[in-house]
């Protein structure tokens, strides 16, 4: 355990923030992996954040993941090209993927909290844990959705914000619960 000297010295600090900037980096390079789904103009794409989310909690815990998503968010709205096909901004956020980007820190804190809790020990009890927070997104997701009149409700939404991610989804879950026994040893090297 840190002194609390230690906790807060400026070198501590420092390399949090940087743990917390890599956290938004990995977040933002795999917004680039992504495939659009949907009409032109309306489009969700499939990318790999589902996947990093959980690769982020592990290396940064809760917290840190936490505040990863938030600063990822941040990046976004200030302009930088983070969000999946390089896209930024305000628009981009109350867009069709918006539900989804906002539900990033509340799915990184749910995880976080069910892997202190002990579900990060098995493999069954870290893919129920990441399928939380995959499950988290795509409600924030598709609830987003039911905002826009051309959607057509709420199976509309679920037709274009959930289905064609199903399997996609279900086999990031499946990888990131396998590399759990990684976890210890990352958080370990990482986590301060």
């Amino acid at each position: 355990m840190l002194s609390a000297r230690t906790f807060f010295s400026p070198r501590t600090i420092a390399l949090r923030l940087a743990l917390i900037a890599c956290g938004s980096l990995l977040m933002a390079l795999s917004a680039r992996l992504a495939i659009n789904l949907g009409p032109p103009g309306f489009s969700i794409p499939i990318t790999g954040q589902t996947l990093a989310l959980p690769l982020i909690v592990a290396a940064l815990g809760r917290d840190g993941a936490t505040l990863a998503m938030f600063a990822y968010l941040a990046e976004g709205l200030m302009g930088l090209p983070v969000f999946s096909s390089g896209g930024a901004g305000l628009l981009k956020l109350l867009g069709p993927s918006g539900g989804y980007l906002l539900a990033y820190p509340v799915a990184a804190f749910v995880l976080g909290t069910l892997v202190d809790r002990g579900w990060g020990e098995t493999y069954l009890k870290r893919a129920l844990a990441i399928f939380a927070s995959t499950a988290i997104v795509f409600v924030f997701g598709v609830a987003w959705l039911t905002r826009f009149p051309y959607v057509g409700g709420l199976g509309g939404a679920i037709a274009l914000g959930l289905t064609p991610f199903i399997i996609g989804d279900i086999a990031k879950v499946l990888v990131a619960a396998g590399l759990g026994p990684q976890w210890p040893k990352i958080a370990s090297r990482l986590r301060l």
